[in-house]
């Protein structure tokens, strides 16, 4: 059996063909190299030498010399043992790539497929390109949801009945059920799309709120308000128009690896810590205010000479960048979440059972915790500042911390060409400019509430 193995693997080859047994090849094959049959290993595979890699056509000597990622240590099987620090390069993006052999060993990476071009030319191509417009979908349908359920959950700390059919209806309720079914619209989409994509697709909210806001809540639409949602929807659809389209689905050999890498590892640390300060301030700040709560158990920050007015500048501006940054900062964690608990059910989906393992149950978990905390800090923020304020800025923040975590954690910047970066950074400071109208109506809160009460005077008088 060994002298007719060591035949095989020796066997000499002018193309692949001559080194099948069977019409079908796939990535248990062999392959003709340098005149020899032998097995490839696909990009990001641990390699020893160039001949392993199935890039080897293009890139000849260059082949095995990609740094390894965590993931590189998973097969498709489970875990493996690393013999070198190196792994197979994929083919660019838009270069040509061997159709004749099964994906993975075409040259082309996980996110990508062989595909053909105008010019009949097999080229590396962003794969899944049919999946992401149901990621697309469900994106939209959800954040509309979820603007509704938001701003009825506003409505609900004024009008805690609202009438649906005839039937009164708790308002917290009914928006929190909104809210919830428009979270899980949005957490199948990253079934579909990649985190940094449907993360710059969260901006359609925002036209949605221009129009429930002033209907739900009476809110008054002022010109910055139109200029800010110009501004952050025009940045996110530079973001998404730069983002990559494709979805690579990872096992939970992949993920696990992920999340336990140096970089991932200090990224969350920082993350944490800062949510952990902004904690620390928001209490100090409620604490020596009107804003706090009976019995509080961080009373002990009270301080006899230090008291928080209303007109303040703390209370007016600095606490609804404190508030919302936690609900952001909780919510790109929500995301992180989200976007693995999906792989598993994409997985699942596929014939390979994810909830035989008590992890998928535990990214599930963490999921339903943290957006139940991105609730409450939001809600935070809307009992003090109106809708029309407090979402832009929630979009703004989540969607950068959403994009740096995407680029950290799945490494979605891996790839990314010169033009790609040079949207990303354009878009994200076409969101900046977009806060910076917001600021100023922060500026102009006082002038904002007197028209709101003039136009509730009006409404009153007309109905009267």
């Amino acid at each position: 059996m060994i002298i007719y193995l060591l035949t095989i693997i020796a066997k000499e080859c002018a193309v692949d063909s001559d080194c099948w047994s069977k019409n079908r090849p796939d990535i248990h094959s062999l392959y003709c190299v340098d005149g020899l049959c032998q097995k490839l290993l696909g990009p990001g595979d641990n390699c020893t030498k160039p001949s392993d890699c199935a890039s080897y056509f293009y890139y000849g000597p260059l082949a095995c010399t990609a740094k390894c990622r965590a993931e590189s240590e998973c097969d498709r099987i489970g875990v493996i043992q690393i013999t070198s620090k190196y792994c197979c390069r994929p083919v660019p993006e838009n270069r040509e790539c061997l159709p004749h052999r099964p994906n993975l060993l075409n040259g082309c990476n996980a996110k990508q497929g062989c595909l053909m071009d105008e010019n009949g030319t097999f080229k590396c191509k962003s794969g899944n390109l049919n999946d992401w417009i149901y990621g697309v979908i469900l994106s939209i349908s959800g954040n509309l949801c979820i603007n509704i359920g938001i701003n009825l959950q506003k409505r609900s700390y004024i009008y805690p009945k609202i009438n649906i059919f005839g039937v009164n209806s708790n308002t917290l309720y009914f928006g929190a059920i909104l809210y919830t079914l428009g979270k899980i619209l949005s957490f199948a989409a990253y079934i579909y799309g990649n985190q940094s994509l449907l993360a710059s697709l969260s901006a359609f909210g925002l036209i949605a709120n221009s129009i429930f806001a002033p209907l739900i809540n009476e809110e008054v639409f002022t010109y910055k308000d139109f200029f800010s949602i110009i501004c952050v929807l025009g940045g996110s659809s530079i973001i998404m128009a730069n983002s990559g389209r494709s979805n690579k689905v990872y096992s939970l050999c992949e993920l696990l690896k992920m999340y336990t890498t140096n970089q991932n590892i200090l990224w969350f640390t920082t993350l944490f810590l800062f949510i952990l300060i902004l904690y620390l301030v928001v209490k100090f700040v409620e604490i020596n205010s009107d804003w706090s709560f009976p019995d509080d158990t961080f009373s002990f920050l009270k301080k006899e000479n230090v008291f928080y007015e209303d007109t303040s500048l703390m209370l007016k501006y600095f606490m609804l960048t404190f508030y919302v940054g936690i609900s952001a900062s909780v919510a790109a964690f929500t995301s992180l979440f989200a976007k693995s608990f999906g792989e598993m059910v994409e997985k699942t989906l596929s014939g390979d059972n994810q909830f035989v393992f008590s992890v998928t149950y535990l990214f599930f978990i963490l999921l339903v915790t943290f957006t139940f905390w991105q609730i409450y800090w939001l809600n935070r923020a809307l009992r003090h500042y109106d809708a029309l304020l407090t979402l832009p800025v929630f979009h703004a923040m989540w969607t950068i911390l959403s994009m740096i975590n995407a680029g950290i954690f799945f490494s979605d910047f891996e790839y990314f060409s010169y033009n790609q970066f040079y949207g990303f950074a354009l878009g994200m400071g076409v969101i900046f400019i977009g806060s910076l109208f917001l600021a100023s109506r922060v500026k102009d809160k006082d002038k904002v509430e007197a028209i709101k009460t003039e136009t509730k005077i009006i409404i009153e008088r007309k109905n009267t």
